[in-house]
């Protein structure tokens, strides 16, 4: 499955790993299209470029093409931010919006929304909406100039979610299976929803409503758990999936040093040409391929020592064997392995197996 978007958990990994950039000057801003570009003087690293792409990720990126003609929403951002001082960067309780805390004569926000469609908004200290990506008019909340900016809240913080409330959510959910809810009414995304799954051996397929006591109480210990592994700064590419932590049985391609660097390096959201998907397909396939290879040749060399060993010992194996053989005609293993015992070379009689270990010499 291609990454569409970041979930939750991958904004707030994003996040702890970039409050760096508090205290980070605005030197310059572009935009063409959905993508937003800053050029940032960050104390200590320099100039850096942050990517903000509302609806789908934001990252740092050596990958700039800034274009030459500034839209209307660029202007607006350059009249209200240039040489703007970040003094704030937080994710939104555990909503897919990111907040950055501006500050130049006065105090502004610039929401980031990564939800649906996405969109970027400018207010202003009150929350007052200066600037918007994208005006909406919607049942619940109205997105443009001039009105207050209106958070949408989820019934859920997984962040702070108790035990109780686990159990409340899921016992009352009307998802198809454990997996959808997990991933849906408790807003952590279906990558992360199956990983608690295959963590703590529970069926992903079960009714929501079935989980036990126990398997809600196991399923929260690696909820806070995962809070504690994105703290550790790292990312893993798994063909067309980042994730800032590993998944439980499955070997990534590559791993870096942050997950921001990940992103930035897959680039997980860029359409790829037909011969790009072909290019990647052959490419994954010879690596199974070769990995296969070798553990097949592994294989050989263990099996051929084996074999070298039986041979050398063949004698004394054969000898062995006849011993045994003829123990049992007339008496019990238990009294087999105390007659075993007596031999130098026998290092083990398992019983149970009915197996028998021997020494080399």
């Amino acid at each position: 499955m291609v990454k569409t978007s970041l979930s939750s958990l991958e904004l707030a990994a994003l996040v702890l790993e970039l409050q760096f950039l508090v205290k980070g000057k605005i030197s310059q801003i572009y935009h063409q299209e959905e993508e937003l570009l800053w050029q940032l003087h960050v104390p200590g690293k320099g100039k850096l470029f942050l990517k903000i792409i509302p609806g789908k990720w934001l990252c740092l990126t050596d990958q700039k093409n800034p274009p030459l003609k500034p839209t209307s929403f660029c202007m607006q951002l350059r009249k209200y931010l240039d040489n703007a001082v970040i003094t704030g960067l937080y994710q939104e309780e555990s909503e897919r919006i990111v907040m950055i805390e501006l500050e130049k004569k006065e105090k502004f926000f610039l929401i980031i929304e990564f939800f649906a469609k996405g969109n970027i908004v400018l207010a202003d200290n009150e929350g007052m909406i200066i600037a918007v990506l994208n005006q909406q008019m919607l049942k619940a909340r109205t997105v443009k100039p001039g009105e207050k900016y209106l958070f949408p809240r989820s019934p859920v913080n997984w962040k702070s979610l108790s035990e109780k409330e686990l159990e409340d959510v899921l016992h009352h959910s009307d998802k198809k299976n454990l997996a959808v809810s997990l991933a849906t009414d408790i807003g952590l995304g279906g990558r992360y929803a199956e990983e608690i799954c295959a963590r703590e051996g529970i069926d992903k397929n079960k009714k929501p409503s079935e989980t036990t006591k126990e398997e809600i109480k196991k399923m929260l210990a690696t909820i806070v758990s995962f809070q504690r592994e994105i703290e550790n700064h790292h990312g893993f590419i798994y063909d067309d999936q980042t994730t800032p932590f590993p998944l439980k049985g499955k070997t990534p391609l590559k791993e870096t040093a942050t997950y921001n660097e990940a992103i930035d390096l897959l680039q997980p959201f860029k359409k790829k040409s037909l011969y790009e998907k072909k290019i990647h397909l052959l490419k994954r396939r010879i690596e199974e391929q070769e990995e296969a290879l070798k553990k097949l040749e592994e294989n050989i060399i263990e099996n051929k020592i084996k074999g070298e060993k039986m041979y050398e010992y063949y004698g004394k194996l054969q000898r062995l064997l006849e011993i045994v053989e003829e123990l049992r005609k007339t008496k019990s293993w238990q009294e087999i392995e105390r007659e075993l015992k007596k031999e130098r070379n026998i290092k083990k009689v398992n019983l149970k197996e009915k197996t028998v270990l021997i020494a080399g010499p």
